[in-house]
């Protein structure tokens, strides 16, 4: 479809041209990818040793790889990384296509890593947010902020001091 026969439809059908060439794009990251294998590899690259709290997302094929971790300090302590997808936790997001968790039972400690896949399309804008918590209380560390364009992820903004519950 052309620009000239786009202009022409009213808002709602542009919409639902929207709406359709996301589902399409999910479904064909259903089809297509080896959602087992990415996941796999995800975990063992995505966790580097010095934190353990998981590296800012990437893109790996057609997909958004989000790493995640909650990793428990003390009973009432821990600290944690996840992805929210505009504006949504990564594993909540209506373009998530897989989201696994694995926990560390040999810790002595509660430790979890998890990997969520999201089928981007143009300007989808994700926050990873890291926080520490306190008897109960979320202090954000920092928020970095990316773009998803013309298949790739760009860093916006970098920002502190902001609280949000999960």
């Amino acid at each position: 479809m052309d620009q000239e026969k786009l202009e022409k439809l009213s808002e709602q059908e542009l919409f639902d041209i929207q709406n359709s060439i996301s589902d399409i794009i999910k479904k064909r990251n259903l089809d297509n990818g080896d959602i087992e294998a990415i996941t796999d590899k995800s975990f063992e690259t995505g966790f580097p040793k010095f934190d353990g709290v998981g590296l800012n997302p990437w893109v790996e094929g057609s997909l958004i790889v989000c790493p995640g971790a909650r990793i428990d300090k003390t009973q009432t302590k821990h600290i944690c990384k996840f992805v929210v997808a505009d504006d949504e936790w990564s594993w909540e997001s209506q373009h998530m296509v897989s989201d696994v968790i694995r926990r560390d039972q040999s810790s002595k400690h509660f430790k979890q890593h998890s990997i969520t896949l999201i089928s981007p399309f143009e300007g989808l804008v994700l926050q990873v947010i890291s926080q520490k918590s306190q008897q109960g209380k979320h202090l954000v560390d920092g928020i970095e902020s990316f773009i998803f364009e013309n298949g790739k992820l760009s860093k916006t903004m970098t920002k502190t001091s902001r609280s949000r519950d999960h």
